[in-house]
């Protein structure tokens, strides 16, 4: 095929892509419209035509999306501060299926929607109790009371109510703060505009970074903050370099996925010319277009505005990020984990790891050490991340009592980790004791076993075969040889119940850092510095528990 050949055929597609994606815009919450209306001023526009959250836009198994706030009690500190009034949100209905976690942040504001430790809509006091959140201004920029990735949404559905036509071109602007004139922009603008509502200049941000860090920039050759950040190229390495990446694979199947779920608020870069390097960029709405994915609002190309557009099942995504964030769970202490659960833990115990998830279905946590004092309790050392197992949290067989809600109860073989109050076994691996300190250690080979055969006398219970690798009375054991260094957790090993599951370790990571089938594990140098901190004489324990 010729050049010209494959360049109309590039063409043509594009055209397509952007003809469809302004019938669909219609049902968009934000506004779009077709070329035609590219000149037509914001106050002259339609405003949004609908609300509903199903319709097209619900999910295949017709379970319906939280019913939320249209738009949050808080003033925006952001960009285009009369289109406030007009923008609305939406509960992305593709997440509906997904544990909701309902946060308060202080103050008498709105109360919003996080999954997986990311703010996704806002929510009501019917959608769950809500979890008080005192260290929430380190996920809020501009001090605003919106959390920054709703913040970036809210601005981005600003910037398709203002409609800015699309028109490239050098300019001069101003330092910091710089921008073009508003009815008029590219791709990067949106975006540029879009992360200014929560507080965060890229111009500046970018100029800086180049500055900081030139070689990461081997396409400017001088710095030019009137124009850096308004080109793909040279923006896409300060979002490798400074934001969350993500999946690129929009698939409908695969969009609440856990770890790689796709939310309002994401900045996606796009290949419109299917050729190596991305070319375009937008960012993710909170509704679905007719091709089953998130439309992308995005300022497209010569001839259009700011609008959304269904994108996503057309235009290759080539990168995916999100906005940096303190995780959720760290924005609270252990005090705020034990009050929720109500968890009361005698003076004896003067050290707890506490582990904790997003929401109950989730596979991805943290963890944290803390040391009671005279103060009260204290942090020790950083956050780490953990996996869990791949179904989430049950309710386990611990020490003390906790309020486990509706949680189901762990079963052997549920893929779930035990939540509750544990104490802490001997620690064990195929390596020589890693740390010091007084912690039991007992080094393990091809004839150690855990027993998890429910029927078994020996059930959940640490064995050791004989020489000859005969097996005792139970159909199956795990081999604690297969773990390089592992941390036994107390859970059905007092009053052992047959079935409520059994090995439970905190653990190193498996090849690839995958969810487990109901251990907790962590990275191996994360695990021999908490070994050797636990002391015998302080009555270590692991509180385990979703926000």
């Amino acid at each position: 095929m010729s050049y010209s050949s494959h360049y109309s055929l590039s063409l043509l597609l594009l055209a397509a892509i952007a003809l469809l994606a302004c019938d669909e815009v219609r049902s968009e919450p934000t506004l779009g419209g077709s070329a035609s209306s590219a000149g037509t001023k914001a106050s002259e526009q339609t405003s949004p035509a609908s609300t509903d959250l199903g319709g097209s836009n619900s999910r295949a198994d017709n379970k319906p999306a939280p019913k939320a706030p249209l738009r949050p009690a808080e003033a925006d500190k952001g960009v285009f501060s009369e289109l406030d009034p007009k923008v609305q949100l939406a509960f992305p209905t593709w997440l509906a299926k997904r544990d909701v976690t309902v946060v308060d942040p202080p103050g008498d504001g709105s109360l919003f929607a996080y999954i997986d430790g990311t703010p996704v809509a806002l929510a009501h006091a019917q959608m769950g109790g809500a979890k008080a959140i005192a260290g929430w201004a380190k996920n809020d920029v501009d001090q605003d009371g919106i959390p920054n990735a709703l913040d970036i949404l809210i601005g981005a559905k600003k910037t398709a109510l203002n409609g800015a036509k699309y028109q490239g071109g050098y300019k001069g602007l101003d330092y910091p703060g710089g921008d073009v004139p508003r009815t008029e922009g590219v791709c990067t603008d949106m975006v540029i505009r879009a992360v200014r509502n929560a507080g965060i200049d890229l111009q500046k941000e970018l100029h800086e970074d180049i500055e900081a860090s030139p070689k990461s920039y081997p396409m400017v050759e001088k710095p030019d903050p009137n124009i850096d950040q308004r080109r793909v190229k040279t923006i896409l390495p300060y979002f490798e370099r400074h934001w969350q990446k993500l999946g690129t694979d929009p698939k409908a199947d695969a969009l609440a996925k856990d770890g790689a779920m796709w939310a309002p608020g994401d900045v996606v870069f796009m290949n419109t010319m299917r050729d190596e390097r991305p070319d375009h960029v937008g960012i993710i709405s909170d509704t679905l277009g007719k091709s089953g994915l998130p439309l992308v609002i995005n300022n497209w190309s010569d001839g259009y505005h700011t609008q959304a557009m269904d994108l996503l099942k057309f235009v290759p995504v080539t990168h995916r990020f999100r906005v940096p964030s303190q995780k959720l769970e760290a924005l609270g202490g252990l005090d705020e984990a034990l009050k929720d659960y109500k968890i009361s833990l005698p003076q004896k115990h003067k050290q707890v790891i506490l582990v904790q998830t997003g929401s109950a279905s989730s596979s991805r946590g943290t963890l944290r050490r803390f040391r009671r004092t005279e103060d009260g309790w204290q942090q020790v050392g950083e956050l780490v991340d953990v996996r869990l197992g791949a179904a989430g949290l049950g309710e386990g067989r611990g020490l003390y009592d906790f309020d486990a809600g509706d949680l189901e109860a762990k079963k052997e073989g549920d893929k779930r980790s035990p939540a509750g109050v544990f104490g802490l076994g001997t620690a064990f691996g195929t390596v020589e004791k890693p740390y010091e300190g007084d912690w039991p250690w007992r080094s393990v080979d091809a004839r150690d076993r855990w027993v998890d055969d429910p029927t078994s006398p020996h059930y959940n219970t640490w064995q050791r075969v004989g020489a000859d690798g005969k097996e005792g009375d139970w159909k199956s054991a795990e081999k604690l040889a297969m773990y390089r260094l592992g941390l036994v957790v107390e859970h059905n090993t007092k009053d052992v119940k047959k079935g409520a599951g059994s090995a439970i370790f905190l653990h190193t990571f498996a090849v690839g850092e995958g969810a487990t089938l109901g251990c907790t594990s962590t990275k191996q140098a994360a695990l021999v510095e908490l070994l050797g901190w636990l002391d015998l004489k302080d009555e270590p324990m692991l509180v385990q528990v979703a926000l």
